[in-house]
């Protein structure tokens, strides 16, 4: 086989495939295939599903993360699929579809009162915790999914207590008012996470295929799941399996985030292990250690005694202080871009950044924040964790 000189060639990414351009005539210019037909023919499928599903440029494209993470939240989407079916067809039936006695006025109100519920909820939710969704997103993700399960295992009891449907959903619309928000909100911090380019709108656009193909195979098994399981223990055994996986899945995937920005409790691990041995925790470590239950998890206020406060108003601390006071608290950080006011009462530390400051001085300030916080307690006498 006479051999074919190579012009150039040409990869999207590590891991794409490569092709070679070489002569293919006698001044012309054609992709060189080395391998037969059938392989040729199955690198082109594989390349054409990577450019349906995955993000151009992938894995350069996105954060480290990401293969792993969709893979568990691909899996938890389609138990979810699977799980919501059994649970829109016990609605169904609670509110009266192929009941010849159903009263069709009844089933609209509850519906309305249901969707109603729901909007109301989702207002509620993004005003009472919108401002932890970023920081707490792991928190927040896999309490969504957990909330959701609760939601469609209520809704599978619609059938049986058809007298109080419209309380049940309407509880249930309200639970799943919160998972949208909280889900819809914490998905869109993990895009912004997995985008390394500047492609968010890309990576959500492709998570949105990759969960709807899920979506359709799941679907598409649930006609058969359907009509195999109405109604008996193998249809409980096998709800009651999918939610664990789901639960499972959900867990895991979070547990696959490496987040490489500072919150309260990724703040907290990295001071522990500064103030204990003198070295800093890197991404990985940090975030293989971190809570992702609500409620749980360490505190800067553990090791330092005091709530660090960024952001907020200084009106409450300062009603503390007297005007001398607050004039020799601007001398001591005249020099410094921001400002640091403790609250011994309520035991806070509040910071304050003067206007156009850098990720490197909020650090700075929170570090000395938690330095003057440590400093204070062990002058007053307050026992601290790991300090």
């Amino acid at each position: 086989m006479p051999q074919i000189e190579v012009a150039l060639s040409e990869q999207c990414g590590s891991t794409g495939n490569v092709i070679a351009y070489g002569r293919g005539g006698p001044n012309e210019i054609a992709p060189i295939f080395q391998s037969t037909p059938f392989f040729v023919a199955l690198r082109r499928l594989g390349g054409f599903f990577r450019e349906l599903l995955l993000p151009h440029g992938y894995p350069d494209s996105v954060s480290p993360d990401y293969l792993q993470y969709q893979i568990w939240d691909t899996a938890q989407a389609f138990c979810s699929t699977i799980t919501g079916a059994f649970t829109t067809r016990a609605v169904l039936k609670g509110v009266g579809v192929g009941d010849a006695n159903a009263n069709a006025l009844s089933a609209a109100i509850t519906w309305i009162l249901k969707d109603g519920t729901g909007m109301i909820g989702r207002i509620t939710f993004a005003w009472w915790k919108g401002n932890k969704l970023d920081s707490e997103c792991k928190k927040w993700r896999l309490f969504a999914d957990i909330l959701n399960d609760l939601a469609m295992v209520t809704e599978l009891f619609v059938p049986q207590f058809q007298a109080n449907s419209m309380q049940i959903l309407c509880t249930t619309s309200a639970m799943k008012s919160i998972v949208g928000v909280a889900g819809g909100a914490t998905r869109a911090s993990i895009t912004h996470h997995q985008a390394i380019r500047d492609n968010m709108a890309e990576i959500s656009a492709k998570d949105g295929s990759q969960e709807t193909m899920v979506n359709l195979v799941a679907s598409a098994l649930s006609i058969y799941l359907l009509q195999m399981l109405n109604g008996n223990v193998a249809e409980w055994s096998f709800i009651a399996t999918l939610i664990i996986l789901h639960i499972t899945f959900n867990y895991l995937a979070v547990k696959s985030l490496i987040f490489d920005t500072f919150n309260d409790q990724r703040m907290a691990l990295v001071l522990k292990t500064y103030f204990n041995v003198g070295t800093v925790l890197n991404p990985v470590k940090v975030n293989k250690n971190e809570a992702v239950i609500l409620g749980f998890g360490v505190k800067v206020k553990n090791y330092c005694g005091f709530k660090i406060i960024v952001g907020e108003s200084l009106q409450s601390v300062l009603k503390r202080y007297t005007w001398a006071d607050v004039t020799q608290v601007l001398s001591v950080y005249r020099d410094k871009n921001y400002l640091l006011l403790v609250d011994l009462e309520k035991r806070k530390v509040y910071v304050s950044m003067l206007k156009g400051e850098t990720v490197e001085q909020l650090v700075a300030a929170y570090f000395h924040a938690v330095c003057l916080a440590v400093a204070t307690s062990i002058y007053n006498g307050v026992n601290l964790d790991g300090v």
